[in-house]
């Protein structure tokens, strides 16, 4: 989808989990794959709904920008994965590995989570909107991803973006697995004794 330039509404994606049988999430990665445009104009962000709760994640908030270069990282494009046991910021990667004005591809980051104006936000403000935000809760429900260029000037598309899920399963699915186990084992048993 193409991402409207200098639009603060820029596009929201929904997907909805309704199979899933993790009912505590413990761990969640987020792929992004966009093309084109200026990294320091994105303002990305993840929400999850669930009858139990919400969670938010600002994965990128103008990366780059601070009070001294308004107009943050003028790189185009990027394809990454979010995580929060990574140990570098996205909002300063240049700082890891400068792409040269082209694209900023692999790697494992820590999202922005920096949850404050798009137009004042500064490398020194607090990181409170992580990926941790969504521990705890049922991983089915409505995932929205909200991706927007917030200064005019190149023009990006968003290619992809996709989210791996970890957590704690439902007592049924433990309890199915474990007595599978059992019964292989018990048939396993069986054979020796018979042959």
């Amino acid at each position: 989808m193409v991402i409207p330039d200098g639009n603060l509404s820029g596009i929201a994606l929904s997907q909805t989990i309704s199979t899933s049988s993790i009912l505590s999430l413990d761990d969640v990665e987020v792929t992004l794959n966009i093309s084109g445009g200026l990294n320091g104009d994105y303002y990305v962000y993840l929400v999850h709904s669930t009858p139990g709760g919400t969670g938010f994640s600002v994965l990128l908030n103008r990366v780059g920008r601070t009070t001294g270069s308004p107009f943050g990282y003028g790189d185009s494009g990027l394809t990454v994965t979010f995580s929060g046991s990574a140990l570098n910021d996205i909002h300063t990667y240049q700082t890891v590995t400068n792409p040269g004005g082209g694209a900023l591809t692999g790697g494992t980051w820590s999202p922005d989570a920096r949850n404050v104006d798009p137009a004042t936000v500064d490398t020194i403000d607090p990181r409170t909107a992580t990926l941790a935000s969504f521990n705890g809760l049922n991983a089915n429900g409505t995932w929205t991803l909200f991706v927007a260029d917030v200064a005019s000037l190149g023009q990006g598309t968003l290619i992809s973006w996709g989210l791996h899920l970890q957590g704690v399963p439902e007592p049924g699915t433990v309890a199915a697995g474990a007595v599978g186990a059992l019964l292989v084992a018990a048939g396993w048993r069986r054979r020796r004794r018979e042959g």
